[in-house]
């Protein structure tokens, strides 16, 4: 049996992405295959993350993130890291410089989810499109997210990679549309995340209190008042209190929370009553659990209307002024999670039963 080598973006402090990387190893690793993530350090992204402690700060602006966020961040990725060693089998460190020797340990290459197709968070780092694998290597994107559509400077060295795949399928429709106006077959599958049935989530819930306050959650990366007031809004017409999670400005006159674990994350959501977010993954696990949801539609849109279109909700989403609107049909939300999640495990079995 062929060993499988998994390129997505993981070594992150973002919530869902890291989720979507244990759905899919998980579930590749449920239909018996030998897999490993592959720990490639990306320079964007670690540059765009990194914090540091004082005395190694090299800049006035590295001082300031030092001061702001070191301490919470750096326990954040310490769990997160612990989670990542704990359920899944990790390669050796590659940098851009070291990748090509995965050749030497993998027959085949999945890379996916996430928006590992998105060059302006990756600083156009190519070997997310597989550069670095050789030809006779088995080349497979699943669910793989573009963001924003490529700039017309780099749309021919996009063909020439994707090409090389021996099967993509990509997150959005209008992902789909792009890639195939290059005269590419692909096909769309969900986000990894959907591939596990509630349950499965249900079951990473550490912190149920079912004696707490109702609360609405508030989650965004930056601080951003216009959600934060509609949610205070909508908190004060139900008489309920308000939780913000975000950890770089501390906001007056809500809870400030800053889960630094996976499971405290994904309780802050279980329990909450409402929640307003700009995050995708937000919006997911809020479905997922049956949240009264609001979301904004800011960056990426391109898979936050995908999903709007596809489930319904599209009347839930919050452009400028905020008032209350109809309730999710949840039968309705179930029934399409359901039917991608079939089609999409369908699919991710066919692409790798050879293997």
């Amino acid at each position: 049996m062929g060993k499988i080598g998994l390129l997505t973006i993981h070594d992150t402090l973002n919530y869902g992405s890291l989720l979507q990387t244990y759905a899919l190893y998980k579930a590749i690793e449920s239909l018996g295959k030998d897999i490993e993530l592959i720990d490639y350090k990306c320079k964007a992204i670690v540059d765009r993350e990194t914090t540091y402690s004082l005395k190694d700060c090299r800049s006035v602006k590295d001082v300031v993130k030092s001061l702001m966020w070191h301490g919470a961040m750096q326990r954040k990725h310490d769990n997160f890291w612990n989670f990542m060693q704990k359920n899944m089998k990790l390669t050796e460190t590659y940098t851009k410089e070291s990748i090509k020797k995965a050749n030497d340990i993998f027959d085949t290459f999945v890379v996916g989810s996430d928006i590992v197709w998105g060059t302006g968070i990756t600083g156009k780092d190519w070997t997310y499109f597989l550069d670095f694998a050789e030809d006779n290597k088995k080349k497979i994107a699943f669910s793989s997210s573009v963001g924003t559509k490529w700039e017309n400077e780099d749309r021919e060295k996009v063909i020439k990679y994707l090409q090389r795949f021996d099967a993509i399928s990509v997150r959005e429709e209008l992902a789909q549309q792009w890639i195939k106006d290059m005269g590419i077959d692909v096909q769309v599958t969900c986000d990894p995340t959907m591939l596990w049935e509630s349950d499965f989530w249900k079951n990473m819930i550490t912190t149920l209190r079912s004696n707490e306050e109702p609360y609405v959650l508030v989650y965004m990366w930056t601080k951003d008042m216009r959600t934060l007031n509609h949610a205070k809004e909508y908190a004060k017409n139900h008489g309920l209190r308000v939780k913000c999670q975000q950890f770089y400005n501390p906001i007056k006159g809500v809870e400030n929370v800053k889960p630094v674990t996976l499971e405290e994350w994904i309780s802050l959501i279980a329990n909450a009553q409402t929640v307003f977010t700009a995050s995708y993954h937000g919006l997911l696990y809020s479905l997922y659990f049956h949240k009264d949801v609001y979301y904004y539609n800011r960056e990426n849109k391109s898979r936050m209307e995908s999903l709007g279109q596809e489930l319904n909700i599209s009347h839930r989403e919050i452009s400028k002024e905020f008032s209350e609107r109809a309730t999710i049909d949840y039968d309705y939300v179930d029934q399409k999670l359901e039917e991608k999640r079939n089609y999409s495990l369908q699919l991710l079995k066919e692409r790798i039963k050879d293997l």
